[in-house]
């Protein structure tokens, strides 16, 4: 005589099932085998999908900083997360724009949406999409290569992003205010001129950058702002924590949770079928 055991784990408790039960649990078994996983996946896909935000409102502290370089707030400002009640730093990469403590709603943009930016959509009007990415990627090298910097060499971070987008503007600003030092750290030389292979504008192109390096750095672009100079604040990068949001892993965390309650509840009420 043989015995069919149908064993998925192990067993604590053996329970004999009567040969015209043995087919419904079978049928049971298959069924919640192919839930669990369909959950999961479910989670991983669209998990990061409705956690992340696609629009946030913020409202600048005033002051933004704690540094002051010729006439302008440097380095990253401090602002409250209104969507959320957080604070975030963001550091912003608009010369052409001015910010307010006043609160403003900003569309979330990540390296794979650029063309929904400011630059990205004022180069798409110019026909000249190809500097979008690269406009993009300098400024977030030097928008991390800021993080940790104090005093005059945050402000010349800050003047650096900008001059990414405006360098012009930049020039005639810094040369109005006699600031040849601050020329030379950002442009490489005391003239605010580029093509020059120094400084921290050259640093930032000079780089050689892969995709997804910059994953962690979210774009923040003012609703209804489009073209430079028009805007009624001005764009930001924020740098959030490598590896997603908290709130995801609290979630997948959450998921393990109850598969782990639903495996344990079919260890205990793990069965024997029937003697054939």
């Amino acid at each position: 005589m043989k015995f069919r055991l149908k064993l998925q784990l192990p067993c604590r408790t053996g329970i004999l099932l009567p040969p015209q039960k043995w087919g419904e649990f079978e049928r049971m078994s298959r069924k919640n085998s192919r839930i669990w996983p369909a959950i999961v996946v479910g989670i991983l896909f669209f998990g990061p999908v409705a956690i992340a935000q696609t629009t946030v409102k913020l409202q600048i502290d005033d002051p933004p900083s704690d540094y002051v370089m010729d006439g302008i707030y440097v380095g990253s400002y401090t602002a409250s997360n209104l969507s959320n009640g957080g604070s975030v730093q963001i550091t912003c990469d608009d010369f052409k724009d001015e910010s307010n403590s006043s609160p403003y709603s900003y569309n979330v943009n990540t390296f794979s949406s650029l063309g929904n930016t400011l630059w990205g959509q004022y180069f798409t009007s110019k026909h000249e999409q190809s500097l979008i990415l690269p406009t993009y990627d300098e400024a977030a090298w030097l928008t991390e290569a800021m993080l940790g910097k104090a005093g005059s060499q945050k402000g010349y971070y800050s003047y650096a992003i900008w001059a990414i987008t405006d360098a012009s503007g930049v020039a005639s600003w810094l040369i109005g205010r006699h600031d040849w030092t601050a020329c030379t750290q950002v442009f490489g030389n005391s003239k605010c001129a580029m093509g020059t292979h120094a400084g921290l504008v050259w640093d930032a192109e000079s780089q050689k950058y892969t995709a997804g390096e910059f994953s962690n750095i979210r774009i923040l672009t003012p609703e209804g702002c489009s073209n430079p100079g028009n805007c009624k604040e001005q764009e930001f990068l924020e740098v959030v924590p490598e590896g997603g949001s908290a709130a995801l892993y609290l979630l997948l965390a959450g998921t393990a949770c109850f598969a782990a309650m639903f495996l344990r509840s079919r260890q205990r009420s793990c069965v024997t079928g029937p003697a054939s």
